[in-house]
Order: C-alpha cells, then sequence, then structure tokens
C-alpha cells in the first residue's frame, strides 16, 4: 500500500490510498483557543473598605490532533502538551503518551541509526536520510519517500514542491490506525532529532576547509545531536 500525505503540515493533512485515490485518512489539528475563566477574591483584611477582584485569565486549550477515517469517524487523537504527546487515544484505549506506544526499554541509539520498537513488535528505524518499517524478522515493510512529484516516486528537484509518501504492507484495519499514530509522532520526533544538523548537513556532499565556519558548526551540531540522542530515551518516556 502506498499513501500519500498531501500536504507538508503533518498535522493538517489528507492520506490518500495511491491504488484507489481515495482519502482513507484526515489529519486535523484545529488552531489553539483561549478560553476565558474569571476568578474573584476577597481581601479578608480589607473586607470593611473594599474587595479586589482578579482580572480575567485567558487559559489556553490544549491543542489535539484528530485521525478521522473515511466515514468521517474520529479513530485517534494526540494531545499535546507543547511539543510533547501527553494522551494518545486509539479507538477506546487511552494511551499515557508514546511510552506506552513504543517500547521504550528496548530502543536503540546507535551512531548512524535510532531503532524504535513499538508495542505491536515493529521498529522504526529511523536515520538522517530515512525512516523505515521493520517486522519482528527485521524484514523492511515500510518506507517513507519524502518530497516526491509522483506515485512513481521521483524526488522534487525543487525541494519542498513534492509530498511525502509512506509505503506499507497491507495491514488490519486497527494496526492500520495504529501505526498511522506512530507514524506521525515519529515524524515530530524526527523534526526535532535532527533539526540540529538539518542546516549543517544540507551541504554534506561538499568539502569544506578544516578550519571554516560551517565545518565549525558542524562538528558542534554533531555534538549536540549525540547529546539528543543520548537523551531520547526520557523523550519517549
Amino acid at each position: 500500500m502506498l499513501l500519500k500525505f498531501t500536504s507538508s503540515d503533518i498535522q493538517n493533512t489528507s492520506i490518500i490510498d495511491c491504488s484507489t485515490g481515495t482519502v482513507i485518512y484526515q489529519v486535523c489539528t484545529p488552531r489553539r483557543c483561549s478560553r476565558s475563566r474569571s476568578r474573584s477574591t476577597t481581601s479578608l483584611r480589607s473586607f470593611a473598605s473594599f474587595s479586589s477582584y482578579s482580572q480575567e485569565k485567558l487559559m489556553p486549550e490544549p491543542k489535539v490532533t484528530s485521525l478521522i477515517d473515511k466515514d468521517g469517524k474520529t479513530v485517534a487523537d494526540i494531545t499535546w502538551d507543547d511539543n510533547h504527546a501527553s494522551v494518545i487515544r486509539i479507538g477506546e484505549e487511552t494511551l499515557a503518551g508514546p511510552a506506552e506506544l513504543f517500547d521504550a526499554a528496548f530502543v536503540k541509539v546507535l551512531p548512524d541509526e535510532t531503532l524504535i520498537p513499538t508495542r505491536m513488535e515493529y521498529v522504526w528505524r529511523t536515520t538522517y536520510d530515512d525512516l523505515t518499517l521493520l517486522d519482528d524478522d527485521e524484514e523492511e515493510i515500510g518506507r517513507l519517500h519524502s518530497d516526491c512529484l509522483s506515485e512513481e516516486l521521483i524526488p522534487a528537484h525543487v525541494p519542498g514542491t513534492g509530498c511525502d509518501y509512506l509505503e506499507l504492507e497491507v495491514r488490519a484495519q486497527d494496526e492500520m490506525t495504529e501505526l498511522i499514530v506512530s507514524y506521525l509522532l515519529m515524524h515530530t520526533l524526527r523534526e526535532r532529532m535532527y533539526a540540529i544538523t538539518k542546516y549543517v548537513y544540507g551541504l554534506q556532499h561538499e568539502k569544506l576547509p578544516t578550519r571554516s565556519p560551517l565545518s565549525r558548526l558542524r562538528r558542534q551540531a554533531t555534538m549536540s545531536f549525540a547529546n539528543l540522542r543520548d537523551n531520547f530515551r526520557r523523550v519517549v518516556s
């Protein structure tokens, strides 16, 4: 199965089954709005002379990303606390964040890749360039094709002009929903993991002078990324 994400905004996109051309999921994250909460307080010490009232405070609504199926039913949602998923609901099940969706105890952080097991016994393998899904025999059953122009998976000549395609072996509907949720979380996590080096390694094929400013920045980014990888288990737990 080949899935097309129609928008570069992973939290607001349609997901199309390329074999049928139909939208099988919508990912929707409404803009955060504010709700007002007023509270009056009375000073006991100055009760005889005046009462003090607190000013109206604006309380932001939590950001929620919903996964809606082709029938218009919300089959999963992710509640965010800043950039961290605090609550995940899949069907009737509610999970206390990524730690219950991913098997954080068995995450492997290696020099060139990070392996993140899911509770379904699949493993997301992420590197700077690739994101793949492995089964319990370490066979590849899924791959992200980023920024492609068509279903032939031709890379876009101009960065940012293509769409992302997720290639998956056909799974049962309940598995598919959970895989999509885990992909949404992986996409966000990868952005955080590799944002440090995105600019620096955008010129990775060029040979730079050892003492050049960009070369020094590259070394600093490498060390920062290593620290981020070392703290990864705290991110998913």
